[in-house]
């Protein structure tokens, strides 16, 4: 008996409805890695410190682009190396390119050092990002009651 190439695929779908999903085995797939590496057992008041290369991998992505890294950079420099004004640059970066949680927080910071001009302009982007919230605190700012 000659099997034509139509019939093979008919004849599995034929064994996989027979036999139901149930006995199909199933492997979760292990969580993916946050992107960052941090050294182990190494922390600065119980945060996780990234070594020095993974730091410099970080900013090498970032200056590629990568706007989760660049975040991560203004997390690292911001709470394990109190470095606000080295910080305040990465986040700008990160905002600059499209991450919305520092969009928010440019805009958060506009408001507490008093410059109306570049919350609006923050909380607009970090609401056209998609960031929760930010609809209402563009709404705020453009109606200050």
């Amino acid at each position: 008996m000659r099997i034509t190439p139509i019939a093979l695929p008919l004849a599995l779908l034929a064994v996989l409805a027979s036999t139901g999903c149930k006995q199909i085995p199933y492997v979760p797939l292990p969580a993916p890695p946050t992107g960052i590496h941090y050294e182990p057992g190494a922390n600065s008041a119980g945060i996780p410190r990234m070594s020095e290369a993974e730091l410099l991998r970080q900013k090498h992505l970032a200056h590629g682009g990568d706007k989760r890294a660049a975040f991560n950079v203004y997390q690292h420099l911001r709470s394990v190396e109190n470095d606000d004004a080295q910080a305040r640059d990465w986040l700008i970066l990160a905002a600059d390119l499209g991450h919305a949680s520092a969009q928010f927080n440019l805009a958060q910071i506009g408001i507490y050092e008093h410059d109306s001009a570049s919350a609006l302009y923050w909380a607009k982007r970090a609401k056209a990002s998609g960031y929760p919230h930010a609809a209402e605190l563009v709404q705020s700012l453009e109606n200050p009651d």
